[in-house]
Order: C-alpha cells, then structure tokens, then sequence
C-alpha cells in the first residue's frame, strides 16, 4: 500500500504555522496566569478588575483552558502538516468564541477590560480555523 504524500506546500504556510504558535503560546501563558500559576492572578489589578476576575465561572475557566491548549497542538499539528489539525482547530475556535462570547454579551466585564482582546482572540481563532480547513482542501496536510 503506497502512502499518499502531501502536496507541496507555500512558504507562507509554515511561517503562518510559526505565527500561529507563538500567538497560542501567549494563550497558554495568558491562560496558566489567570489560574494562578505565576502568582496571583489579582496582583496589580484595580478593584472593578478583581471583582471582574472574580466573577468568572468555572464553566468558562475551563471553555479558556481547552481553547487555548487545542490552538496550540492544532498549530503544532499545521507545523507538522497533520490532518488533525483542523479538527483540533475548530474545537479550540468554539471554545475560544463561547469565552469571548461570555465576556462581551454576559459578564459585564466589557466595561472593565475592553472589546480588544476579545475581538482579537476570537479573530485570530476563526483564521487558524479557516486556515487550517483551507490546507486541508488543498492537499497541505495528510
């Protein structure tokens, strides 16, 4: 049985591929900080910030935890021109989304932190998804 190789790839896409891994590193920092492993999460906040952070439920703090750690193995998997990768994308992308969706439309939080992380993350989620779906349609990954 022959093994089907992938087709030749852009260059675009393997520094895509290293972007996208150091935007999900930062995640998974950004992430690992909110749950206090460097420290206290708090420190330094003002007190409409605590009571924000405070508020987060452990639903979320989780829909966080598997949204940051998927778009960093499906990253990996586009480095590594893997079919998994999309699949593990699009389940970081929901994740990410319901915990940006719960900070914009149900924490309140909006006033406190801003729009521009959330739109950010949720962006950058839905092109790691799109990208992956699109080198998966042109023989990128096997």
């Amino acid at each position: 049985m022959a093994t089907v190789m992938p087709a030749s790839h852009p260059t675009w896409f393997r520094i895509a591929a290293i972007a996208a891994i150091v935007w999900n590193v930062f995640g998974v920092i950004m992430y690992l900080h909110s749950v206090g492993v460097f420290g206290d999460p708090t420190a330094g906040l003002s007190e409409p910030e605590r009571a924000a952070a405070a508020s987060v439920p452990g639903w979320i703090t989780g829909a966080f935890a598997i949204g940051t750690f998927a778009g960093l193995l499906g990253s990996v998997g586009l480095l590594l021109r893997s079919l998994w990768a999309q699949p593990v994308l699009f389940v970081s992308t929901v994740m990410l989304l319901v915990l940006e969706g719960w900070i914009v439309f149900l924490s309140g939080a909006l006033e406190v932190f801003g729009l521009a992380v959330p739109l950010m993350v949720s962006i950058g989620a839905i092109l790691l998804a799109w990208l992956a779906t699109h080198a998966r349609r042109h023989g990128w990954l096997s």
